[in-house]
């Protein structure tokens, strides 16, 4: 996930701003696992073991048992890169709304390396094996502790979380007996067969410009205006501009444009109907307003162009911004190497050979942009390949890999959408296996994960209801095959 929408989702939850209709009400347990190190090595007589944070709420759990030995079911979120409390308040659906229903216990583990869930000082163990069969192994305690061994797990996941929850239940269909993934990004992890599914390197940039020029014709105009201004200006007048922490403008990326074009990125992934925070509604039309505002006017663009950066990023004014880091922007559309836990796992395992043109113009090459800072950071060879090879990509799809229960979501404002699976890819039985897949037009980055808005169109509503449907069919399933035993 590209560190902006991190960034926004960590702010939200430090500044307490993260509250909206569609924001989680219920309250979690933190609780810590004292986890396997390396489940490659496993058998070692004295693997070390750390101590793994998972969030937990079963203020419904035991209400409507499902059966004689099982008190429930069990919703867990396959948490992804960044602390796991930043996930909780976007996933009203199975947090405030499923489980409460179903009577159902609730499990957020956090992804080793972020957050409290430090396993070590290098980072050699954060793999996604291991991410999966903490998961797993974690999943293994809470039944225990709950009495819960006969009781199903459905995985829900938006993201890179989305892409371990299909790798979670393609991968150890016996831990989960079905996922939703929302907004999973899978296929871009496959561009080996990107010319087979319509995919290129231009496919997350062509959808942000699009979602700026369906706007208002004048806005890449306005963008491309503010992008020249920019350009032109002096260091410190942009830092004065930012109020940038770091003097020497270091911030801004490689070109003085680059922390504002990637900011407009980003926004896409947060084109929400509705204002979550300090975020208003459909940021992206606020976005463009204002830019095309100061474009037909005598308005100063550069202040324009600020004020949007700002806002997309969810920044204090109040104080200086930070720099984000060389990963960030200028590199790799959706980020790339660098420093940090995602910039370690760009460089082996989800590497995305992505250029960009319309906003900004940015080419991929291998050597610049993954061999050279992977090597320079951790003497590591990247494979844009590696999580394909390992857990499939479009495989999972097209009924090679024979995934069964499955549900793939995506938003047609959200970048990542470019990577995501769709039914004209799948087998003719794709519905007989249970693999399920729903597009919604006004969507963003995982909305259908979010608990319920009044502002909702009604085709994120629609959705949700077919997503409960489905969910539930493969929970009395499982009741039918276990039941009496």
């Amino acid at each position: 996930m590209i560190a902006w929408f991190i960034w926004f989702l960590c702010s939200s939850i430090s500044t307490g701003v993260a509250s909206d209709l569609s924001s989680t009400r219920s309250t979690y347990k933190t609780l810590y696992y004292n986890q396997t190190l390396d489940h490659t090595n496993t058998f070692h007589p004295n693997t070390p073991r750390w101590s793994h944070r998972y969030l937990l709420n079963d203020d419904h759990w035991g209400t409507k048992p499902l059966f004689s030995s099982c008190p429930g079911p069990i919703l867990m979120y396959t948490g992804n890169e960044a602390d796991i409390t930043a996930f909780w308040s976007g996933n009203g659906f199975m947090i405030d709304y499923l489980a409460p229903k179903w009577g159902a216990l609730v499990v957020f583990p956090e992804q080793r390396y972020y957050g409290e869930s430090i396993p070590s000082s290098s980072m050699e163990y954060l793999t996604t094996q291991n991410v999966l069969e903490d998961f797993v192994e974690l999943l293994d305690y809470v039944k225990k502790q709950y009495k819960a061994e006969s009781c199903p797990v459905v995985a829900f996941g938006g993201s890179y979380g989305a892409t371990l929850t299909t790798f979670l239940r393609s991968t150890y269909p016996f831990a989960v007996i079905g996922g939703l993934a929302s907004s999973a990004p899978t296929g871009y992890y496959d561009p080996e067969n990107w010319d087979t599914y319509g995919v290129s390197p231009y496919t997350f940039s062509d959808i942000v410009t699009k979602n700026y020029d369906a706007v208002d014709p004048q806005c890449l105009d306005a963008i491309s205006a503010a992008r020249e201004v920019m350009d032109e200006s002096t260091v410190d007048e942009l830092v004065r501009a930012y109020n940038l922490c770091d003097a020497d403008g270091s911030g801004l990326g490689p070109k003085h444009s680059d922390l504002f074009l990637y900011s407009l990125e980003g926004l896409c992934q947060q084109n929400y109907p509705y204002a979550i925070g300090n975020m208003p509604a459909w940021p992206v039309t606020v976005a463009c307003d204002t830019l095309v505002r100061a474009y037909n006017s005598d308005e100063n663009i550069l202040d324009a162009a600020v004020e949007v950066t700002y806002m997309a990023l969810g920044a204090d004014r109040d104080t200086c911004m930070p720099t984000i880091g060389p990963q960030g922007p200028g590199n790799i559309p959706g980020d790339g190497p660098g420093p940090g836990q995602w910039g370690y796992q760009s460089c082996t395992e989800t590497l995305h050979k992505f250029s960009s043109r319309g906003i900004r113009n940015y080419s991929f090459d291998y050597t610049t942009s993954a061999y050279e800072p992977c090597m320079s950071n951790y003497h590591i060879t990247p494979d844009p390949n590696a999580l394909t090879s390992r857990y499939g990509g479009y495989s999972l799809v097209n009924g090679d890999a024979d995934i069964t229960n499955i549900i793939w979501s995506n938003g047609a404002l959200d970048p990542w959408s470019g990577g995501g699976f769709y039914p004209q890819y799948a087998p003719k039985d794709a519905a007989k296996r249970g693999m399920h897949f729903f597009m919604l037009e006004t969507g963003a980055h995982h909305l259908d994960l979010r608990g319920p808005h009044p502002n909702d169109p009604a085709e994120v509503t629609t959705v949700r209801q077919h997503e409960e449907k489905i969910i539930w069919e493969w929970i009395q399933e499982f009741v039918y095959s276990h039941e009496g035993v």
